[in-house]
């Protein structure tokens, strides 16, 4: 069960204990897996996150610019060789995956361009820990009525954007979790069931282990979707989720919960000047991108530069490994 903020102003207890009751948020155990609503966030790899102290001038060029090098920055050691991996591995996963069903049924209105939006992060963030019932925008409930699973917030702006976006594009919501959390997330958003179109689940990602840490990456493959990519875009706070379509990418800072974020009001802003108002959409629209970010020119040189350190450290170390045996 999903109740908002003023859903919940609406309840009245019959007592305190009721009362106590809601306010709870209680861990859900492997004994209690048939009231369980599990939430299973994108990995915090490649996660955006700046403050908004660092800019002086409020103009949209220097906003994605800055976007874009905070992003490059945060590129260390486990981003990059998981990123290596991943490009290693392209050919063989577009190999495999060529000739398969396409996640989503044909488009209705070819005009539209398609708007892809990561779940977790971008549009919303729900929280695991013990929260107060007024700092929470909804809450999950389990079957009970009374034990609270999750609780999160949604991004300011949120509705407005997604009122907005379902007007010039097709909107699809595409996360990581599990297909219950997605069901309640889009009750939560879209509760009359007219802004997104389609909601896709970790179930239309493919799924890669990281060699160095054994955790699974669920990555995004906007080729399965079956829309014309030059008219496809995707807004993540996880690049690597897009690895395979670094050049769709639009991205975004990590949502924590913030009341002041405003990310959703430039994303809007970034979206009208450059691809709504866009002349001629029979041309690939990715070039706009390609002019503002070139994220896959620049991902990729940056972890070819952190591969060449990572011989140099190895070439050094083997050097230094050479006249320890030599002076023994």
């Amino acid at each position: 069960m999903v109740l908002t903020r003023y859903q919940q102003a609406n309840l009245k207890p019959t007592n305190e204990k009721e009362n106590s009751q809601k306010r709870r948020i209680t861990a859900t155990t492997e004994t209690n897996k048939h009231n369980e609503a599990v939430l299973v966030k994108d990995p915090s790899l490649l996660t955006i996150s700046r403050s908004r102290d660092t800019f002086e001038d409020d103009s949209l060029e220097l906003d994605t610019a800055l976007k874009v090098d905070v992003l490059l920055e945060q590129l260390d050691d486990f981003e990059c060789s998981t990123l290596d991996a991943l490009m290693a591995r392209w050919p063989s996963v577009h190999a495999r995956l060529k000739g398969m069903k396409p996640h989503l049924p044909p488009k209705k209105d070819d005009h539209k361009p398609t708007l892809v939006l990561d779940l977790d992060e971008t549009l919303l963030h729900t929280y695991r820990d013990t929260i107060s019932n007024g700092e929470v925008d909804y809450v999950i409930y389990a079957k009970d009525g009374y034990s609270c699973l999750l609780a999160g917030r949604l991004r300011p702006g949120v509705m407005d954007f997604l009122t907005w976006a379902a007007s010039s594009f097709e909107i699809v919501v595409w996360t990581a979790g599990r297909e219950d959390y997605a069901r309640m997330a889009r009750n939560c958003l879209d509760p009359e069931n007219k802004l997104i179109t389609h909601m896709l689940t970790r179930n239309s990602c493919i799924r890669m282990r990281s060699a160095s840490t054994k955790e699974v990456l669920y990555i995004k493959d906007l080729c399965a979707l079956g829309r014309d990519l030059s008219k496809t875009f995707l807004v993540d706070n996880t690049p690597h989720a897009a690895s395979l379509n670094l050049s769709n990418l639009i991205p975004i800072e990590a949502y924590v919960g913030g009341k002041s974020d405003t990310e959703l009001v430039e994303l809007r802003r970034f979206l009208e000047s450059n691809l709504v108002r866009s002349t001629d959409r029979k041309d690939d629209m990715r070039i706009i991108l390609y002019r503002q970010f070139n994220l896959k020119r620049r991902i990729r040189e940056r972890v070819g530069n952190w591969k060449q350190q990572q011989l140099k450290q190895q070439q050094r170390q083997q050097q230094h490994q050479q006249k320890q045996k030599q002076q023994n």
